[in-house]
């Protein structure tokens, strides 16, 4: 499949990026430098923009600037994850990538990866930026994230990253929740907070829990056939990044059920303004449920 935003590079500036791209041991990124500095510009501004979206919101200069901070990445959050989805959905049908899981190569793949890599160029430097309130991990989190996908462009494993992107299927019901959460009462009706939260919760399982533990499972399997061909290493950091989230969206799910339980019984005592869905150090975890 071929790239749509692909473009060609100067001669003289095509020569230093292929270089530099070749000497660092990620040949394939040569060609979607500019798509990594895209995606990169446009998650950036559609954080400025943040107060512009607000601005629809008339609780939105009472929230306090945390708060605030947080609107503004959940904006970028549901826009990159409805991007993302979308590109990476035709890249399961690539029969490049599908020809080859660990070391195929594609323009399409390329550009996939490029937008996956500039949104978390932008998360890490937005969790450095605001490390006081999201903390060292949520930094931690970023550059690791980055990292893996940065080494798809050896190229490794381009087959498996809209695999991996499809977790994303349940990030927009989650920002909408958050949004639920944390704007006035009756912003967003109940009824669609209910049926928001039943697709949050079988989102969530289905792509992160089932369909997240059966793709690391079968991608230790293909890397463990073809150890002879790659560095330990590269095996070693994949799978112990995917093993972590994998295990951190069970315990998440976990606190997700315990809430539900919670949000059932307060209704049951006549309580219905107990915690809800996901309420719960919510603002400590930010958007990084993902």
């Amino acid at each position: 499949m071929y790239d749509p935003l692909a473009i060609e590079y100067p001669e003289s500036l095509k020569v230093t990026i292929d270089s530099i791209c070749t000497s660092i041991g990620l040949p394939a990124f040569a060609d979607h430098v500019h798509e990594f500095v895209l995606a990169f510009c446009l998650y950036q501004g559609l954080f400025l923009l943040g107060p512009l979206f607000g601005s629809f919101v008339q609780s939105y200069k009472t929230l306090s600037l945390r708060t605030r901070i947080n609107f503004d990445i959940h904006i970028v959050s549901q826009v990159q994850c409805i991007l993302i989805l979308a590109l990476s959905f035709p890249a399961f049908f690539d029969p490049v990538l599908q020809s080859d899981h660990l070391f195929a190569y594609s323009p399409y793949g390329g550009l996939v990866y490029a937008f996956a890599l500039g949104y978390f160029a932008w998360d890490t430097y937005i969790s450095v930026k605001y490390v006081k309130w999201f903390g060292v991990g949520f930094a931690l989190h970023g550059i690791a994230s980055f990292t893996v996908f940065l080494l798809s462009f050896k190229p490794f494993l381009m087959y498996w990253g809209p695999a991996f992107l499809f977790f994303e299927l349940s990030t927009p019901f989650l920002n909408v929740h958050w949004f639920a959460s944390h704007l006035p009462p009756k912003t967003i009706p109940e009824t669609i907070q209910k049926v928001n939260g039943a697709f949050l919760l079988l989102t969530f399982f289905f792509a992160r829990i089932v369909w997240g533990w059966y793709s690391v499972i079968v991608l230790a399997y293909e890397m463990y056939q073809a150890l002879d061909q790659m560095s330990i290493y590269l095996p070693i950091i994949i799978l112990t990044s995917n093993f972590s989230l994998d295990c951190l969206n069970i315990y998440w799910f976990s606190k997700m059920i315990q809430a539900v339980q919670r949000r059932l019984q307060a209704v049951k005592d006549h309580k219905p303004d107990e915690p809800d869905l996901l309420n719960e150090e919510e603002d400590l975890k930010g958007h990084k449920m993902e």
